[in-house]
């Protein structure tokens, strides 16, 4: 077979392979043309309950009604996951097709810490985000109440709103994470917080009360309290001090 029968035999079969693949790709479209959403199915990426697919799919009837019934090719996929990244509980929302199906798959915000004040309760994210606590997730987290200094109106929800507030929340992000590191977290059952943005520790066992000053200098403050437990409450009765001042460089001072 000389080469120009061999050029040819080429030339006509990759027409031929790309005539059929324009084919394909043409049927493709027209049956994603033809094919209409029937169903909607939603993935949970974690084991929160923040959010219910009763409450993705009544987010989806208030802001992207008339979905089911559409074309397929026709859904805006990227404002289905806007709308569902817009809910403070959700960290991130990814929408796809396959067939007549909408999947919708859904990460939900999870807290590293529980905020009350008087006037509102919010739970704060590993990335310093604030947003209102709602439902049972059924999962215990950190709780941190009292003077908190932030001065948010209820239902807000993002990262703090001045420079202040950024900064400390930053600050007890640290203390939380020292905590969880070196399994204090399992330890203190409350932060207290007074005037200033300043700390109170309130340990799950024992009368004790901890005044850790401001959230700073974790590993030495924890290191006194570790002290404390080791070599002043085995020596005095049990109850017999009611606060230790743990926040002075190089001092443990406990009262009764």
């Amino acid at each position: 077979m000389n080469k120009f029968v061999k050029y040819l035999l080429f030339a006509l079969a990759l027409g031929l392979f790309i005539c059929m693949t324009a084919l394909v790709r043409m049927q493709v479209r027209t049956h994603r043309h033809l094919t209409t959403c029937k169903n909607v199915e939603i993935i949970f990426k974690d084991t929160l309950n923040f959010v219910s697919e009763d409450d993705v799919r009544s987010y989806l009837r208030k802001d992207c009604p008339n979905f089911i019934g559409q074309r397929i090719d026709s859904l805006r996929l990227h404002e289905i996951e806007k709308v569902l990244d817009s809910r403070s509980a959700i960290l991130s929302a990814q929408a796809w097709t396959a067939d007549s199906t909408l999947f919708i798959s859904i990460v939900q915000r999870e807290p590293v810490a529980r905020m009350e004040s008087s006037a509102w309760a919010f739970y704060i994210d590993d990335r310093g985000y604030i947003f209102p606590v709602q439902g049972d997730c059924g999962k215990r987290f950190p709780l941190i109440k009292g003077e908190i200094p932030l001065n948010e109106a209820p239902g807000y929800k993002g990262l703090p709103s001045t420079e202040e507030g950024r900064a400390w929340t930053a600050k007890i992000l640290d203390l939380l994470s020292y905590m969880r590191k070196n399994r204090w977290d399992g330890r203190i059952d409350c932060i207290s917080v007074g005037s200033g943005g300043r700390l109170t520790m309130v340990p799950a066992e024992g009368n004790e009360r901890f005044i850790f000053g401001r959230p700073e200098n974790a590993s030495e403050k924890f290191g006194k309290i570790n002290e404390y437990y080791k070599r002043i409450k085995p020596v005095t009765e049990d109850r017999h001090y009611k606060s230790v001042d743990v926040q002075y460089k190089g001092q443990i001072i406990c009262r009764k």
